[in-house]
This record gives structure tokens, sequence and C-alpha cells, in this order.
């Protein structure tokens, strides 16, 4: 070994280098393989909101080529959470690799003796001032090597180990947070809509006595966010979500309907509508005191 210039410490860097090279390959494919199970995720749930209507029902009984995607969907559907599993394991084995490379890096004379110790290597009885005495090391005498390391040099690792921890604590935390306000943001922007049409809804009846078309009221008939899709019809307002959200389903929908009750007096009735689903309820508990006048306390 020494003909090719690999010495002890030198062959424990090149391990610790491919092992911080296979932790960063693992690292990339985690991230990209969870880019992808989102997406599939979101897919399975807009197929299954798809075939939970009545059109969609009477496709899957009818067409073969929708009951085959419908039994395909449920079937990745229950293969989802296995796979959020392993890519779990994998994030966990890529940071592990990476810490074992960086102990190997900053501390190669030490790892050196525990390889040997374990077996993993075996040298040649040559020693040099340049290298360590590592032929014939047990594992007991390599632990009593290691434990004989000043902390200035463990430091080192261990405040690499602990950054990365840490950065990946606050990426975690901050991707969280940033989803959860987006969907505060978008659940309050689909009730500010729904306001918005009721007052507009009331101002017109106001003048004319009758209900006004989303042209009559000035609002869009149609539009689109991340989250929802919005439809203003003769009589309806209408907000139809795009996809889950905290266990409320794609395809769920908010509605206010109006309608006229009266012959002499005619008066505006305005009906709020909210997903049948509890978790659809939990989102949006105040929808349907929209535009109404809260009690005295």
């Amino acid at each position: 070994m020494n003909k090719l210039g690999l010495t002890p410490i030198r062959t424990v860097r090149t391990i610790a280098s491919v092992v911080a090279l296979m932790g960063m390959v693992l690292l990339a494919i985690q991230r990209v393989l969870t880019a992808v199970l989102g997406m599939a995720q979101d897919a399975v749930k807009l197929g299954l909101a798809r075939y939970n209507n009545f059109t969609g029902r009477f496709a899957a009984q009818n067409f073969p080529e929708d009951k085959k995607l419908l039994g395909l969907l449920k079937e990745v559907q229950g293969i989802l959470p296995q796979a959020d599993t392993a890519l779990t394991v994998l994030l966990v084995v890529s940071i592990v690799l990476l810490v074992v490379a960086l102990v190997g890096l900053a501390l190669p004379r030490q790892s050196a003796h525990v390889l040997v110790a374990v077996r993993i290597l075996k040298w040649q009885p040559e020693v040099s001032e340049d290298t360590p005495e590592v032929e014939g090391t047990n594992l007991r005498e390599a632990l009593t090597k290691v434990g004989e390391v000043p902390l200035k040099k463990l430091a080192i690792p261990a405040a690499i180990v602990i950054v990365i921890s840490l950065v990946i604590w606050m990426l975690t935390g901050v991707a969280s947070k940033v989803e959860q306000g987006n969907k505060g943001d978008e659940l309050a922007g689909m009730q500010a809509k729904a306001l918005e049409y009721i007052q507009a809804q009331r101002s017109y009846f106001a003048k004319t006595k009758k209900i006004g078309s989303a042209r009559a009221l000035q609002l869009p008939d149609s539009s689109s966010t991340d989250m929802f899709d919005y439809k203003i019809s003769a009589t309806r307002f209408l907000a139809t979500s795009k996809t889950e959200i905290d266990g409320c389903p794609a395809g769920s929908k908010w509605q206010v309907s109006a309608s006229t009750k009266g012959i002499f007096s005619v008066e505006l009735s305005l009906y709020r509508g909210t997903p049948k689903d509890t978790s659809c309820v939990k989102l949006t508990p105040d929808y349907k005191m929209l535009g109404r006048e809260k009690p005295a306390k």
C-alpha cells in the first residue's frame, strides 16, 4: 500500500469521502422521490375525488377503463404510506452516512483503529513515523484510543453534526409553517370571496329586488387559486377544493345560494352550505355565520 501512497490515514479519508458521496447521492434521491411522492398523493386524491361524484361512479360502473383506473388509484393509495415510511428511512440513512463520513474525515487516525478493530480493514505491519500502529489492534484498545482523543478534536465533528441536524430541523419546521400559513390564507381568501358575494347580492337586491348574476354583481364568473376553483352562476357562489386540506378531501364544496321568498313582500334568502365531512367543517367553523349579525353579548 505504501507504494501507492495509501497510508492508513489516507485510506480512511478515501473511505470517508466515498461514504460522504453515497450519503449525498442518497439524500438527492430522497428529495427527488419526496417531490414525486407529493405529486402522486395529489394525483390520487384528485382521481378519487373524480370518482366520488355521480358521473364518476357511473363511469366506474359502466366503463372498463374507468373501473381499472379506479382500482389502480386505490392500490396506489394503499402503497403511499409505505412509500412515505421508506423515504423517511432513506433520509435517516443518508444523514447517518454523512455523519460517519464527517467523523472519518475529522478523526482519521482514531477511525483507522476502529476499522481495524472491527476487521473491516487489515494493515501490513509496516510502520513509519507518519502512520499509526494499527496492526493487531483489538476493539477494546481501539475504543481506549478513541477515548483518549482531546475534546477539541471531537468538538469539530460534533459541532458539524449538530449544525446539520439543526438545519434539517429548522428547514422542516419552516416548510411546515409555510404550508400551514398558505392553507390558512387560502381558507381565509375563500371565505372572503363568499362574503363579497353575499354583500354584493344584498346590495343588488336592495336596488332591484332581484337576484344578480356574476355580471350584474360585477364579479368574475369563474376564477382559480392553488387550492380552490370558484364559480358564480345565476343564483350561487361555489368554491371547490382542488387538493386535500388537513383531512378534508379534494372536491369538497362550499357554497352560498341566493333565492327569494314572499309574494307581496319579496325578501332575499341566502343559504350558506358547507361540506358534510367533519374535517371540512373544522376548517371553516364560522362559514355559516358569514354576513350575519353577531348576537349581542
